[in-house]
């Protein structure tokens, strides 16, 4: 065999394997996501009902749409809701509905309040003892999280509780820079270590990526002093309400609302 063509069997072999380890990947890919639109068994009559009528791309415009129909009867339902002693609310609540927590999401999903996040909240300022989201604000523009994080503030009542939890793209990526161990045990087997990256990013209809230092921005600038990285479990709440399936991947911070807030006019006179 001439070298040429000792050369030219390399490269085609090389070839081969590179388009079946991409083609491999790419109906891999479909499949877990096809896996993530498949109806839930925690998924409402209404939910379940849009997504065999409705393409995917419409789904969620479609529930924004039917949530604001019931606006007014979910505004009632939330004014009764609020009447309760040491309300909770749990943002964004998707599937995983929370025992003793207030739980807000679009129509569709299993909830006390069916509200769209985009809109204020539906309660009086300084109402509410504590606020979970989990794996929300990296479904919005920054720009609305950070809205989103001032309605916080503003419902909390002094002194209390905001626990957030958000994809750890921070840990991500500094394990892609690294030894890549972390990045692997999320997301093993990819053909190329940037493809899991680019999972975190682009996937699941995240919008915004969050590493410590940029959550604690957007806690600061909301009016939370001293947000605190939490550990999965680790609260001041009387007990954790972290998902046990996200523990892996979330960065969890927390905060209080101080007793005694700081006024834009105090802060005009420092």
């Amino acid at each position: 065999m001439r070298r040429g063509d000792y050369e030219n069997g390399r490269w085609q072999k090389r070839m081969t394997e590179a388009r079946d380890l991409l083609d491999s990947y790419f109906a891999a890919s479909e499949d877990r996501q096809r896996r993530l639109r498949e109806t839930k068994s925690s998924d409402a009559a209404a939910r379940v009902l849009l997504k065999h009528l409705v393409p995917v791309r419409y789904r969620g415009t479609g529930r924004i749409i039917l949530t604001g129909l019931v606006r007014r009867r979910e505004r009632r339902r939330a004014r009764l809701i609020a009447a309760r002693p040491e309300l909770r609310l749990h943002l964004g609540c998707g599937g995983e509905r929370k025992a003793g927590w207030t739980n807000i999401d679009l129509l569709g999903d299993p909830v006390d309040v069916a509200w769209n996040l985009a809109s204020p909240l539906p309660f009086d300022s300084g109402s509410v003892a504590a606020i979970f989201h989990e794996h929300l604000l990296e479904h919005l523009p920054l720009r609305a999280g950070d809205v989103l994080m001032q309605e916080c503030y503003r419902v909390l009542r002094p002194g209390g509780i905001l626990r957030a939890g958000v994809p750890d793209a921070g840990r991500l990526i500094r394990s892609y820079a690294g030894d890549r161990s972390y990045l692997e045990e999320l997301h093993p087997g990819r053909p190329a270590a940037l493809l899991a990256v680019q999972e975190l990013f682009y996937w699941h209809r995240h919008r915004t990526m969050f590493d410590v230092e940029t959550l604690g921005l957007l806690f600061r600038a909301s009016g939370f002093p001293g947000p605190r990285q939490r550990e999965f479990g680790d609260t001041d709440l009387d007990q954790a309400p972290d998902t046990e399936r996200r523990r892996a991947e979330t960065l969890y911070m927390e905060a209080r609302k101080p007793v005694n807030p700081v006024r834009s006019a105090d802060v005009s006179e420092l």
